[in-house]
């Protein structure tokens, strides 16, 4: 039974042209906590939904105005959609079942008995209110995994990526750095049918290669030096989820054709194991290159190319989508205030000349940016001028780094190493609000091994 103190948000319509029947089952349902109301016809029926807008509808099928089975369909396509049990004499029960095909919950067969009615009543209101939750934590986790664009390009994309989640096929996510493939793929998992179930992911350029096989397949104990417990390798840890591998195309050669035999017999072998596991997740790959001319220069492989690519979709890159950079800017200067308010907003002139420019570090390259600005600079409206002071790296330094670093006066190359790194993941912990496992997740190392180059860099 429903908790007590949620009955009365229960509303439930009672559409059923006999009227003892009718108004028996709405003095049982409100004896019962319900807010229960009654119709007649399929057009008071109709005029009711209007105004109560209940949660479940008891619908008779034989109405004197028409067929219950107009409204079910009806009721199938309407922006708020009850659950619907239909009433049905004895001699129509196939009738019922076909209304069940047609997205009815449940069936109730005259002469309905009273436990009968309650139980029926009980099961499908917890079932639509597992949907309802279900249904609010999907919006959730689309919402923080928010894609911006308004552009045609994103929309055409995004069109795409609702079509292809729930296909469950293989996809390939093609992109220059920095244009977002990991949210693309999270999007995927969140509209398919696998959305509940985990999501593993990987960066296949971050795990070292003497430990990339047991990282991906798991290992037994004692399998090799400082093997002490058994691991699940990542295509078990995904379960019947999602596999994202991202940066696909700096897979060593060898695993891919390990990779490729996983993903033709949908089994797994641990390291130092004999004993096969199965495989159920569906596989998402991400590439920053032309894997076409990784197959030609031979560090590819041809049938792995095809074995993944059963759809492909291409990220654009932000200079293509220049529509979209003012909207993506508003939207990182509020993040980033939401966390440190600050009276900072742009000037229209500088939004203008962030318009302009090339982004060769993509949408993550303009998320630094802004975030470095909203560090950085005086209350009131941001120039021009100030974003270019923040953009723009000296010669002497990597690429997005922040102006008079002076990395370049250092003659030691690990020190030099060292204080790139450094500075590397400083900024990642920042754009992730120094959540450690997120950075971890988004730079593709573990979360201990970030803790410990962490404490060697003194940012803990």
């Amino acid at each position: 039974m429903l908790p007590r103190a949620n009955l009365h948000a229960m509303r439930i319509l009672v559409i059923e042209d006999e009227a003892d029947i009718r108004d028996g089952f709405t003095a049982i349902l409100e004896a019962e906590g319900y807010d229960a109301r009654g119709a007649g016809s399929l057009s008071e029926g109709r005029h009711t939904l209007a105004t109560f807008n209940p949660n479940l509808v008891l619908l008779d099928l034989g109405l004197p105005d028409g067929n219950g089975l107009d409204l079910l369909h009806e009721l199938a396509e309407a922006e708020r959609q009850p659950a619907v049990v239909v009433i049905t004499a004895e001699a129509k029960v196939e009738t019922a079942v076909e209304a069940m095909k047609g997205g009815a919950a449940d069936y109730l067969e005259k002469p309905v008995g009273l436990d009968r009615l309650l139980t029926t009543v009980r099961l499908t209101l917890q079932h639509r209110g597992l949907v309802d939750e279900n249904k609010n934590l999907r919006e959730q986790a689309l919402a923080r995994w928010r894609i911006l664009g308004a552009s045609e390009q994103m929309r055409d994309l995004m069109h795409k990526v609702e079509r292809v989640a729930e296909a469950d096929i293989p996809v390939l996510i093609t992109g220059e750095n920095g244009t977002g493939k990991e949210l693309i793929a999270r999007h995927l998992h969140l509209q398919s049918d696998r959305y509940g179930k985990p999501f593993a992911a990987t960066n296949c350029a971050a795990v070292p290669e003497t430990l990339i096989e047991a990282e991906f397949f798991g290992h037994v104990r004692g399998a090799f030096t400082g093997a002490d417990r058994n691991r699940d390798g990542l295509f078990v840890e995904a379960g019947e989820g999602t596999l994202f591998l991202d940066e696909i195309g700096e897979m060593p050669t060898p695993l891919q054709a390990r990779l490729l035999r996983v993903l033709q017999e949908k089994t797994v072998t641990p390291v130092g194991s004999t004993e096969s596991r199965p495989v159920s997740c569906r596989i998402v790959a991400a590439t920053n290159k032309q894997l076409s001319d990784e197959i030609e220069a031979g560090r590819f492989r041809e049938d792995l190319y095809y074995r993944i690519r059963g759809v492909e979709l291409t990220v654009p890159a932000l200079r293509d989508r220049a529509g979209d950079v003012a909207l993506l800017a508003k939207h990182f200067l509020s993040e980033a205030l939401s966390r440190r308010p600050r009276d900072l907003s742009f000037e229209t002139a500088a939004i203008s000349w962030l318009e302009k420019q090339a982004w060769p570090g993509n949408v993550r390259q303009l998320q630094s940016l802004v975030q470095s600005a909203a560090l950085l600079l005086e209350d009131g409206e941001a120039a021009a001028d100030d974003l270019a002071a923040l953009l723009k790296p000296t010669r002497a330094q990597p690429d997005g780094a922040g102006p008079n670093t002076g990395w370049f006066d250092i003659d030691n190359l690990r020190e030099f190493r060292s204080e790139v790194e450094k500075e590397y993941l400083r900024r990642k912990l920042e754009e992730e609000n120094w959540n450690v496992s997120a950075t971890a997740r988004r730079i593709g190392i573990r979360r201990t091994n970030l803790h410990e180059r962490l404490k060697q860099h003194g940012l803990k």
